[in-house]
């Protein structure tokens, strides 16, 4: 089956509708995707990006564009890729943000403990701080 990844801007255009004339054009590519059988693949990483546009850049209260991602992401025209969807949808908007807990998803793939010297991270399960007294792992 053939499939395509969507940037962030097209992302980021399906949310918001601006540049109106963008977003028409990408939910009709959208559309016509997934109408022909075209898988649609959305990466972590965009997810991150589209995240922190809508919070910054938009001014998109955090639990709002939890909801919008994960809705978007649960649709039937797209498919998520990595540990996105299951991030956003265990996340409540409080705490270790987002992206923290996306990079702990994935680095527990290959690591039994992730370290930081954030105090809200190293709250989650297998994160921890770095000690001041720089004991051994």
């Amino acid at each position: 089956m053939k499939s395509i990844a969507l940037d962030t801007s097209v992302v980021l255009r399906l949310l918001v509708g601006e540049p109106r004339t963008q977003a028409v054009q990408a939910y009709e590519y959208l559309e016509e995707c997934y109408l022909a059988g075209v898988a649609v693949y959305v990466t972590d990483l965009v997810v991150a990006e589209t995240y922190h546009g809508l919070c910054h850049h938009y001014h998109v209260p955090i639990k709002e564009v939890v909801e919008h991602l994960t809705e978007f992401l649960s649709s039937s025209m797209i498919t998520s890729g990595g540990h996105a969807l299951t991030v956003l949808t265990e996340y409540e908007g409080t705490g270790a943000g987002f992206v923290d807990r996306l990079i702990r998803a994935e680095a527990l793939n290959n690591a039994q403990e992730i370290v930081t010297f954030d105090k809200k991270f190293a709250r989650l399960p297998n994160v921890r701080k770095i000690p001041y007294n720089n004991q051994p792992c």
